[in-house]
């Protein structure tokens, strides 16, 4: 492709030359472009090619004019157009630099020759290679409690949607898009072209292998129920490995069932079969008949409740769509998950697992769990019976310049917009805890050693300094607000665990 084919001119007449793919669709492509933090969204037709034809260009500008409409929440991290391409169908968007979609949480060609033998760990020795090569991949792209955050900042960017009205319309790992650095789990969407009010049109767009039943059926068009179907189906495969109706059934691995010869599927249709609803979901509670044990043990990547969602959504969900749990059920759901993991100690293993998994050791390689720091928040109702923690975050304790950073969700009620913001800094050394309020901290907070009284409570402005024993004998927090909340903050031997 000569340099003009590169060359883009945007309805204010600015110049972009695209670069890089970032992703593909059955709408189009987007590309980088020579400038970091720009992207352009060129549209297709059926076969890939660039739509050309002067009446569609037309009709794909009043949809786009029709988006900027919208009432989008504030801060929302949605790369929606900015403006629309001169004689072509596309747009420009704003997306940070530095990003690559949900797609390259799974392994592919590419990064599959990037795992040589000397990257696999022995505790995977005895594992084929093609697999024991996926597990290096899922570390190596932040493990399970990366997973967790990143699908909790994404259903919250999803339930502010479906807040204001809105349905997105076409969730897939192409659309979405996360921190390159596996350090940051920053999210945001990008191809808002079928964003639109949940009017109850019968229309919508989907992802092949992401699509609603109803949706891919035919009976529904597009709604926050379709949203949360597509959002399960991407947080399941992603978690466990396994597509969520790929089982036994698909895979033709149990030919002796007797209910096989009763399907009447024609050869070659049973995975779009699948993918369209027709078969029960692999961990269906009421019908094993398309089961699929491979993947990742769910008990290892998915919480009781997490589970519990998945089985309204695919289960009962699957064919009484009006009974798939909303949106806003899955972001308190994967947050409590994401806090309730610790990361193996072992520089061989760093995969992070549930705190509470069985055993002392880590689920993966056998090393010793580490020590950890447990948070747990109680809501605070003036008497001295306290009940069970409304929310716990735990932490790998690593010793001095272990550096813990605590979420408003610890000292607040549960927030789409604030729930992640860092309002705490609890700082070790080998003999004391520096505590030092954050920017976010919006509330008065006292602290107590070995108490649960709040008159014993002592408020602190900015920061203090504690001695690091007083995690074993009993740190306590006291926030004031509208929502009282005791914190208490302790140190849990490996031997010891914590439920």
């Amino acid at each position: 492709m000569n340099n003009s084919q590169n060359k883009f001119t945007d309805e204010y007449f600015n110049l972009h030359v695209k670069a890089k793919i970032l992703g593909q669709g059955g709408q189009g492509v987007v590309y980088r472009t020579t400038d970091p933090d720009v992207a352009l969204k060129l549209v297709t037709d059926e076969s890939g090619n660039p739509i050309t034809d002067s009446e569609q260009i037309s009709r794909y500008y009043r949809q786009l004019k029709n988006i900027s409409l919208l009432p989008l929440p504030n801060n929302l991290n949605l790369a929606v157009p900015v403006s629309l391409l001169k004689g072509q169908a596309g747009y420009v968007m704003r997306l940070l630099s530095e990003m690559v979609s949900f797609s390259s949480f799974w392994l592919n060609g590419d990064s599959s020759k990037k795992i040589t033998s000397d990257d696999i760990p022995k505790w995977l020795n005895a594992m084929p290679e093609d697999a024991a090569k996926q597990i290096v991949h899922y570390r190596n792209t932040g493990g399970l409690r990366r997973r967790l955050n990143a699908l909790y900042k994404c259903s919250a960017i999803l339930a502010r949607l479906h807040g204001a009205g809105l349905v997105y319309g076409d969730i897939s790992p192409e659309n979405i898009f996360i921190s390159t650095d596996i350090k940051f789990s920053e999210v945001w969407f990008i191809d808002a072209d079928n964003m639109r009010f949940d009017t109850g049109f019968r229309f919508g767009v989907y992802t092949p292998k992401y699509g609603a039943p109803e949706l891919v059926q035919g009976i529904e068009g597009g709604s926050p129920r379709t949203d949360c179907h597509a959002f399960a189906t991407m947080a399941f495969y992603l978690l466990s490995m396994i597509h969520p109706f790929i089982g036994k059934k698909v895979e033709n691995e149990d030919n002796t069932d007797a209910d096989w010869a009763d399907d009447d599927f024609d050869e070659g249709d049973i995975e779009e079969k699948a993918y369209a609803g027709y078969l029960p979901w692999v961990d269906d509670n009421d019908d094993d008949s398309n089961s699929n044990t491979s993947g990742l043990p769910r008990t290892l990547v998915l919480t009781d409740h997490l589970m519990a969602l998945f089985q309204r959504t695919f289960g009962e969900g699957r064919t009484a769509f009006w009974k798939r749990p909303a949106i806003y059920h899955w972001s308190q759901a994967f947050a409590a998950a994401a806090d309730k993991t610790i990361l193996c100690s072992s520089c061989e293993c760093k995969m992070s697992f549930f705190v509470d998994y069985e055993g002392d050791t880590c689920p993966y390689c056998q090393t010793p769990k580490p020590t950890i720091c447990l948070i747990q928040s109680y809501h605070w109702s003036g008497t001295d019976n306290l009940n069970l923690p409304c929310w716990t975050y735990t932490r790998e304790f690593t010793g001095a310049n272990n550096v813990l950073t605590l979420p408003q969700r610890l000292f607040k009620t549960f927030s789409m917009t604030h729930s992640d913001n860092a309002v705490l800094e609890l700082r070790f050394d080998d003999t004391k805890i520096h505590i030092k309020k954050l920017d976010d901290c919006d509330f008065a907070l006292s602290v107590a050693l070995n108490s649960e009284n709040e008159h014993e409570f002592k408020p602190f402005s900015s920061q203090l300094e504690l001695p690091i024993s007083a995690l074993t004998t009993g740190l306590w927090l006291y926030a004031k607000g509208d929502e009282a909340r005791l914190i208490k903050c302790s140190l849990i031997g490996a031997a010891n665990g914590s439920k």
